[in-house]
């Protein structure tokens, strides 16, 4: 077990070298649609879709590599940390696969009314639905009862008798505080896409989205704070911050579709003409895909209740 498992962190460690290497490289795309390089065109820059993607793309490299580095040495060191990371990150995986499965189904029927033979859209559906199923159910499942084993723990307990913080801390409350790093990562990525906020119905966009975002970024930071501390105050904090996000993103994403946020963007006429051709997206909504994760916060929140205010106990479980 202990040879799979450093192989393990070996294949892990690489993926997350090449998220490291291909992060910065990738920066360099920029120049390439910026004026002058060879696929430029008109209007691309900050606030075009295509730059936003972009910065998007750049992130999930880093984020490999923040992730797969880490989780790669404490396999090959066979460090405990590291058995509770990788749990951590096999329920984000499944939550993240049943997240986008859902957002799948949503899609079928506009997948339907495509252009296509009856024969060619079943085939594309069924191959499209197995590969969902494969890659974000089956695969962290089986993860999930892989590092649940006795074997994996023993190797990984005979190794480091260590008893680390990340174990005394409530593993749902670890949950919670990736989500709330998600949201500061998520709303950092918003001011790429013009500012887009929703605000209790509306949709702001522009500088006046700015102080807002900038505002709930700086709370969020303070709440995980708080909630790595166990403090009182910072359960109410985050239960009120993740209530009121989850109800503003489905007031404002229940009204309008995807296609009519496009609009309100004014993105470049290069842009609108390639949009238009995504049939299937057209009225695809962000409600499920923002408030989703916001009631799984909501509800790990509500469930950790058990473990703040509880003074020797407190300390204890965070060592402060």
């Amino acid at each position: 077990m202990r040879v799979f498992l450093r192989l393990l962190g070996g294949a892990l460690l690489l993926v997350g070298l090449v998220g490291a290497f291909y992060g910065p490289l990738e920066i360099f795309v920029f120049y390439i649609f910026s004026e002058g390089g060879q696929f430029y065109y008109d209007g691309f820059g900050m606030g075009s879709l295509w730059f936003a993607y972009l910065a998007a793309q750049n992130l999930g490299y880093y984020l490999v590599a923040a992730i797969c580095i880490p989780l790669g040495l404490g396999h090959l060191w066979l460090r405990r940390w590291a058995l509770t990371l990788a749990r951590l990150v096999a329920w984000f995986w499944l939550g993240g696969g049943l997240l986008l499965i859902g957002n799948l189904i949503w899609l079928i029927p506009a997948a339907l009314r495509l252009d296509l033979s009856r024969e060619v859209l079943i085939f594309r559906l069924v191959a499209v639905g197995v590969a969902a199923l494969i890659f974000l159910v089956l695969l962290p499942v089986l993860g999930l009862w892989f590092y649940k084993s006795e074997r994996v723990k023993a190797a990984f307990t005979a190794q480091d008798a260590r008893a680390y913080w990340t174990e005394r801390y409530p593993f749902p409350l670890l949950a919670a505080l990736l989500l709330f790093v998600i949201i500061i990562i998520v709303l950092h990525l918003a001011i790429f896409f013009q500012g887009l906020f929703p605000l209790f119905g509306q949709l702001l966009l522009g500088r006046p989205s700015a102080y807002i975002i900038s505002l709930c970024i700086l709370i969020a930071g303070i709440l995980i704070y708080g909630l790595v501390r166990l403090r009182m105050w910072a359960w109410w904090g985050a239960l009120g911050y993740t209530a009121a996000l989850a109800i503003s993103c489905l007031l404002s994403f229940s009204r309008y579709s995807l296609t009519d946020i496009i609009a309100m963007l004014n993105l470049p006429a290069y842009e609108m003409a390639f949009l238009d051709r995504m049939a299937l997206l057209q009225d695809f909504s962000l409600v499920l895909l923002t408030t989703g994760p916001l009631l799984v916060a909501l509800g790990l929140l509500v469930y950790s209740r058990r473990y703040f205010g509880k003074g020797n106990e407190t300390r204890q479980i965070t060592g402060l």
